[in-house]
């Protein structure tokens, strides 16, 4: 792809949770679109070696390490990012968290309120301080949410309801911002290598096998996702070729919500 070609040249993205998983991958894929990349997690090894990648990829990376349900830390990420590039085009509110079964009948209250602050309150009050300068650039929002959103999960009902509350937070978001020239969209993953890995707790030995049996089971499609489509959709959604696009909700899930 010739430099003139690449969809990100000049642009500024901030994604959070960005020290594994689905993050990092989406890091790289903006770097190798030229991208300059704001990288943020309580990785520090890990955003150091995503920070590296995306160097060598050709884009220009910083990190800043902490929790991403501090005030510091979001105040700091953000004046760190203007700091080192001067503007912000995208934020991919990509940070999550799933703390395994929490059901009505035997309820921690504490788990919920955690999943809560970091899948929703987190998501709300950074895209806050991100917003204006968004709004200088006539950039875009992507939030990774899930397809747990969309279609309950009987023992996850605190995951299922952060996420729901995420995509609705999208579309009000979407309905403000569009007279000023933004764009903010969701896209809802089902099971994708990564995500399961961190989510279900498989021991990584394991993690193929076991990853193929949860993706034949839980897909229309019988498999589970790979993670570079996931990127390619999710960069595209960031995208000028998605300019027209406001205000949705986008499952990429093997069919997982006709399943």
């Amino acid at each position: 792809m010739a430099s003139s070609d690449k969809r990100f040249e000049g642009k500024v993205v901030l994604i959070t949770g960005s020290s594994t998983g689905f993050g990092a991958a989406f890091a790289k894929g903006f770097s190798a679109e030229g991208a300059s990349v704001s990288l943020t997690g309580r990785n520090v090894k890990g955003l150091e070696e995503v920070a590296a990648e995306c160097k060598a990829l050709g884009g220009k990376a910083i990190y800043t390490a902490g929790d991403i349900t501090s005030d510091v830390l979001r105040k700091k990420l953000v004046q760190s990012t203007l700091s080192a590039f001067g503007k912000i085009d995208i934020l991919v509110n990509n940070a999550g968290l799933a703390l395994g079964h929490n059901s009505i009948l035997e309820p921690n209250y504490e788990n919920f309120d955690t999943i809560l602050n970091v899948n929703l309150r987190s998501v709300f009050q950074l895209s806050g301080l991100c917003a204006p300068e968004i709004v200088k650039t006539k950039g875009n929002i992507v939030n990774i949410s899930s397809v747990a959103g969309l279609k309950p999960i009987g023992s996850l009902p605190d995951y299922c309801v952060s996420k729901a509350g995420l995509d609705m937070l999208s579309r009000c978001m979407a309905a403000e911002l569009a007279p000023h020239g933004v764009r903010v969209n969701g896209v809802n993953p089902a099971a994708f290598l990564t995500d399961f890995g961190r989510f279900m707790n498989v021991d990584k030995e394991k993690q193929r096998e076991a990853f193929e049996t949860f993706g034949k089971n839980m897909h229309a499609l019988g498999r589970g996702g790979e993670i570079h489509k996931l990127v390619n959709f999710v960069l595209f959604v960031a995208s000028d070729q998605a300019s027209f696009m406001t205000g949705t909700n986008v499952p990429v899930d093997g069919g997982r919500l006709i399943k």
